[in-house]
């Protein structure tokens, strides 16, 4: 493939997801955002219900782009460099658990709202 790449390539490079690596770095990110937001609101309550929300969903979302893109770097290494498929499922594992803490913990807020 080009330098330049495809689309898919040009959109996860422009969403700061322009390896695999750095895809599953972001995952810890966004976890570790989603940790920090939540436990300043529960000790501080300075946002409204809707923006404690709302920060929890966008960083998910973004968790997924950043699993996606590790599956698109993953399969573009292997079909450029015949790297083994292996790296990319032990990657893939990781990443869903990251993103499973995520969704958990996005959960967990749901569920102190209803009370």
């Amino acid at each position: 493939m080009a330098a330049g790449g495809t689309g898919a390539a040009k959109f996860f490079r422009a969403i700061g997801l322009s390896s695999g690596k750095q895809s599953i770095l972001m995952l810890i990110v966004t976890w570790a955002l989603s940790l920090l937001w939540l436990g300043l609101n529960y000790f501080w309550r300075f946002a409204s219900v809707e923006v404690l929300l709302a920060i929890p969903i966008m960083l998910l979302l973004y968790a997924l782009l950043a699993l996606i893109g590790y599956i698109y770097w993953g399969v573009r290494q292997v079909q450029e460099q015949e790297a083994p498929y292996a790296n990319i499922m032990v990657g893939v594992i990781v990443a869903v658990t990251l993103l499973y803490f995520n969704f958990n913990l996005l959960q967990i807020v749901l569920q102190a709202i209803e009370r």
